[in-house]
């Protein structure tokens, strides 16, 4: 096992990075709840809602509740299960970089070493299930050599 990269310390960084990322999204949407109620409070009665705002407000809503979904799955992964195949939850090294089987955050840095974060619904993720230590992953023409699987 790759010592300097543990489970835990990068489902650690996932999981802030995740914390984070909610936060800006909370901030931007209770923002935009807020500039709507003004204008909607401000508006004569004959002028149509901002519903460009409304729709991206949506929008937004939308995509918070997803990745607080997203934090609930790194949240349940168990950091001290070791992982012999390539799955949810492993930490996958291979030649080129190194991947964590979580959800998609595109990277973190654990101990001066990019991480990347891939969701199981990810298209190479496909490519990648059930690999073992030794085999080869090919994606979009690009060759992965599976190093480590822990």
């Amino acid at each position: 096992m790759n010592l300097e990269l543990s489970k835990e310390s990068i489902l650690h960084a996932c999981i802030i990075k995740q914390q984070l990322t909610i936060a800006d999204f909370e901030k931007e949407v209770t923002q935009m709840r807020a500039e709507l109620t003004t204008h909607d409070e401000s508006a004569s009665q004959d002028q149509k809602p901002n519903r460009e705002k409304n729709e991206l407000l949506v929008r937004m809503e939308g995509e918070l509740i997803f990745l607080k979904n997203e934090l609930m799955t790194l949240e349940n992964i168990d950091p001290n299960h070791v992982c012999q195949k390539v799955e949810l939850g492993a930490v996958v090294v291979t030649d080129q970089r190194v991947f964590f089987i979580s959800t998609s955050i595109e990277s973190v840095e654990v101990n001066g070493k990019s991480v990347f974060g891939l969701s199981v619904h990810a298209p190479i993720y496909e490519a990648m299930k059930g690999k073992v230590k030794g085999d080869r992953i090919e994606f979009n023409g690009l060759r992965y050599q599976v190093l480590e699987v822990y």
